[in-house]
């Protein structure tokens, strides 16, 4: 009979806390906690922190320091990572909140488009219903299906003009371009000059810079806004020097070709503001074989 009343106490405590644990911070009955009251701060950091990024790749975003200020009795009880495309919303992962570090991975593999990531945390207490403050926002990525790449390809018009001593007059124009990301190379051949009599101790280049620029493996468009040659992005797209009529005159100069270009436009559906690049060239001198 003993055996009974205590089975029967156990299965009753049983039920009675199921359905204490029904009531939850979600009753519509209880008062909403006054998140004005509320503040909460975090340092958040993101890997790979390039803003494209592809379907193949994990974005990790790490939160730590949160620091929370509310009236008594207000816990941060978890923090949830939320991605928005746009056409939906859905909680990537929610995780407890003990005081430490919080790390979130997330495979791209099923987004696509222009992601909107936030960090949202769900406050508690005591006969008080659940709330949700926002702790970080914008955190976007754009994902693609492969990563657009951008090219550059940078020329200059150059044109030399001469005299010798004995009055032969020498003339040369031509076009070089780029051979790599890097380098646009001047033949000494075309550069410099022997006269037949007498000696021609100096020549007069003038460089008149060019480039075009295009996305090889997407839509998208691009436009040189710029082109400078000397030291620094900041002078002119021609320029006129007087210099020894010697082989390595040049090269000594150390100049460089400077290209801004932008690119914008439409692809795999995302629109992107115009994104500035700066591709840097240095004019050498090459001998050719």
């Amino acid at each position: 009979m003993n055996m009974k009343k205590s089975l029967s106490s156990i299965i009753f405590f049983f039920i009675l806390s199921m359905l204490t644990s029904c009531l939850d911070h979600d009753d519509p009955k209880l008062s909403p906690i006054d998140t004005s009251e509320v503040t909460v701060s975090a340092s958040v950091s993101e890997l790979p922190n390039s803003g494209w990024l592809t379907q193949s790749e994990e974005l990790t975003i790490k939160v730590s320091d949160v620091r929370i200020s509310a009236p008594k009795g207000v816990v941060l009880k978890s923090v949830s990572l939320v991605a928005n495309s746009g056409m939906s919303m859905f909680v990537v992962d929610d995780k407890p909140f003990s005081g430490q570090p919080l790390e979130f991975k997330v495979p791209l593999g099923g987004l696509r488009g222009r992601i909107n990531f936030s960090l949202r945390g769900t406050l508690i207490k005591k006969d008080s219903r659940d709330a949700e403050i926002l702790i970080a926002d914008n955190i976007q990525r754009l994902i693609f299906t492969e990563k657009p790449e951008f090219e550059c390809e940078g020329s200059l018009n150059v044109s030399v003009k001469s005299r010798s001593t004995s009055g032969e007059e020498y003339s040369n124009s031509f076009e070089v371009k780029s051979i790599d990301h890097f380098t646009i190379p001047i033949p000494t051949a075309e550069l410099y000059w022997t006269p037949k009599e007498g000696s021609a101790p100096t020549i007069e280049v003038e460089l008149q810079a060019d480039a075009i620029v295009w996305s090889p493996n997407t839509s998208f468009k691009g436009k040189v806004s710029g082109l400078s040659i000397g030291h620094d992005s900041g002078q002119p797209s021609t320029l006129k020097l007087t210099m020894p009529n010697a082989p390595g005159s040049l090269s000594a100069k150390k100049l460089q070709l400077y290209v801004d270009a932008s690119f914008f436009g439409t692809w795999e559906n995302v629109t992107i503001d115009p994104v500035s690049h700066l591709y840097v060239f240095g004019i050498t001198e090459t001998v050719e074989k």
